[in-house]
């Protein structure tokens, strides 16, 4: 009879704080994930290469999101999200377990929402959305990200990020950010990797628009870069033209450069499955000497199976001027070597 309530004790003990752990688990958890691999062939002046690669139309990833509500229409919500190399198995974003994204916060209909963590910056919300593949990843449409002879402020996601998203008012909402680099010492050696930037976005039917500022302390003696620039689209049905434009400029010991880049591009729905996507970058430098000038185009079809999985193909090219040796891929063209690469993948989304 003892054996049996202690044995009934130690199990009520052992169930207690999984029952409380369930309880207070988030009433809404999601899993989600993506792949996308494709096989490409490479060139870049007498360099060449064939491969399996990843990532093209989005970053292969494993997510988890949820959300609690806290009465009224206040929750608590978070985003994990990993990211990876299908075709090997392994981490991207230098290994980190949730490189993509992870963050926590507090979101409400009536004020917005607060997160603290590892986030997407405001320029890529602002730019990245406004290239007519998505910002793919070998389209000429992300010379914006490149660095050549002067550093951009522009960087796709930032660690230790405070970050505020206010509600939209008939259609137009703010992304606001700053984080920390964290850095000790005393003066401009605190500041290297600070930064801020502010967002704003529009949406209204047909038309979206976004503008953007963007600034980081890249060294520790206070030299300093930013990136500004906006977007434009307007979606007549058939045909989705696209518009982004920045600019990125040095200051203080980082140097005094400057570099322009525009991106003009159309989406164009062929049928209810078949979509062609059409772009053209140019980026112009514009500090002399160190100056690194491209421009190129891409083309993309996609094929729609399901909602969930899409086959495409894809050509690219990149033509350095000069001293400028942008990629496309895997292979760092020599200065000067014009890149280009040919694809077809399958992107799976779950």
């Amino acid at each position: 009879m003892h054996k049996k309530i202690i044995a009934a004790a130690v199990a009520a003990a052992v169930a207690m704080p999984f029952a409380a752990l369930a309880q207070s688990a988030p009433a809404n958890v999601t899993i989600y994930g993506l792949l996308d691999l494709n096989l490409a062939r490479e060139s870049a002046g007498d360099k060449k290469r064939v491969g399996v690669d990843h990532g093209e139309l989005n970053g292969s990833r494993l997510g988890f999101r949820g959300s609690e509500s806290l009465g009224g229409d206040l929750k608590a919500i978070f985003t994990l999200e990993s990211g990876f190399d299908p075709s090997t198995g392994t981490a991207e974003q230098g290994g980190r377990l949730f490189g993509r994204q992870s963050f926590v916060g507090l979101e409400s209909a009536t004020w917005g929402r607060l997160t603290l963590g590892r986030q997407y910056s405001p320029a890529f919300v602002a730019i990245d959305p406004f290239d007519a593949t998505g910002a793919a990843d070998r389209s000429p449409g992300l010379l914006v990200r490149k660095t050549g002879g002067i550093k951009p402020a522009y960087e796709t996601r930032f660690d230790n990020m405070v970050k505020y998203r206010s509600p939209s008012f008939a259609g137009l909402e703010f992304d606001l950010g700053y984080w920390l680099g964290e850095k000790s010492g005393n003066g401009d050696a605190m500041k290297e990797g600070n930064g801020h930037g502010i967002t704003a976005l529009y949406k209204n039917g047909p038309l979206s628009a976004s503008l953007v500022t963007q600034s980081v302390y890249r060294d520790a003696t206070g030299g300093r870069v930013r990136t500004s620039g906006g977007g434009l689209a307007y979606d007549f049905g058939v045909v989705k033209p696209y518009l982004a434009y920045t600019e990125d400029k040095e200051s203080g010991s980082i140097g005094s450069g400057k570099a322009r880049t525009f991106d003009i591009g159309a989406e164009i729905r062929v049928t209810g499955t078949d979509t062609i996507a059409l772009s053209y970058a140019k980026r112009d430098e514009r500090n002399d000497v160190a100056a690194e000038d491209a421009h190129g185009w891409s083309a993309y079809y996609m094929h729609d199976l399901s909602k969930r999985t899409t086959l495409y193909a894809a050509y690219s090219q990149l033509s350095n001027k000069d001293d400028a040796n942008y990629a496309l891929g895997n292979l760092t063209p020599d200065a000067g070597d014009d890149p280009r690469v040919v694809m077809a993948g399958i992107r799976h989304k779950f």
